[in-house]
């Protein structure tokens, strides 16, 4: 005859077996069977046109807050009960973005590595060109990315290097690369430092990134010989005293 204490045992382990196997179900049946029952626990993100399953899958659309991101591909796994890790591959035609989960929580993300492609195309709104046409990508090599809902973000380390960036209207000119080197100096106050190497421009300047609030103070100098730069740059930002422009933006995220 079992004592109370093997008794207990064998529940335990029955009901251990029997999360298993839960888990193991969730994981293998396919996510659109079942994702109007748990969609409510995924806001911000809302998923639709999905294939696959919760641990191996994809969306035909990812929105977050709303704000459509475009396909989705997902391999994921808990990193406790309360987490999640493994890599989302978010992707649009004017970009590709990878994301390595290290920690996601309904309060924090962090990511290990992000890394991708964005269009110059998405780029060009936020520099108020109104002439020439450019062409480029930015390549995206994060090495980690720390985000909580209270503050914004904590943490951002690695670059994103402007490539193949060049002036393609009223004429042809390479324009070389432009890198934003990120640093983390404590907690919530990150500072991005721009550099240039290219024979026709020079770009320095800094992105602050603190809670819920970031500032770009940023100069564009044409070296000399490259007029149709000066006409072409004219819309952006300030004129700066000794030639160029000088771009002074703020905002909250």
């Amino acid at each position: 005859m079992l004592s109370t204490s093997d008794r207990f045992g064998k529940l335990f382990k029955f009901i251990f077996i029997l999360l298993i196997l839960a888990v193991i179900a969730v994981a293998v049946t396919p996510l659109n069977l079942y994702y109007d029952h748990v969609k409510n626990q995924l806001k911000p993100v809302s998923l639709s046109g999905i294939s696959g399953s919760a641990v191996k899958g994809s969306a035909e659309s990812l929105s977050y807050l709303s704000g459509p991101l475009g396909r989705a591909e997902w391999l994921l796994y808990p990193n406790s009960h309360k987490s999640m890790g493994g890599k989302v591959r978010v992707y649009k035609p004017n970009y590709d973005l990878t994301f390595n989960l290290h920690k996601i929580t309904q309060e924090t993300q962090s990511f290990s590595q992000v890394t991708g492609f964005i269009d110059w195309k998405l780029i060009k709104p936020f520099l108020q060109m109104r002439y020439g046409q450019f062409e480029g990508y930015a390549q995206v090599n994060l090495s980690q990315v720390e985000y909580n809902k209270a503050n914004g973000f904590d943490r951002i380390d690695g670059s994103i290097t402007l490539q193949d960036f060049k002036l393609i209207t009223p004429t042809n000119k390479d324009l070389g690369t432009v890198t934003v080197d990120f640093d983390t100096k404590k907690t919530g106050m990150i500072v991005g430092n721009f550099t240039s190497q290219s024979e026709a421009l020079n770009v320095s300047g800094a992105l602050v990134i603190q809670p819920h609030r970031w500032q770009l103070n940023l100069d564009i100098i044409p070296k000399a010989g490259h007029f149709e730069l000066d006409a072409v740059l004219n819309s952006v930002g300030n004129a700066r005293r000794g030639g160029g422009r000088k771009l002074n933006l703020a905002g909250f995220y």
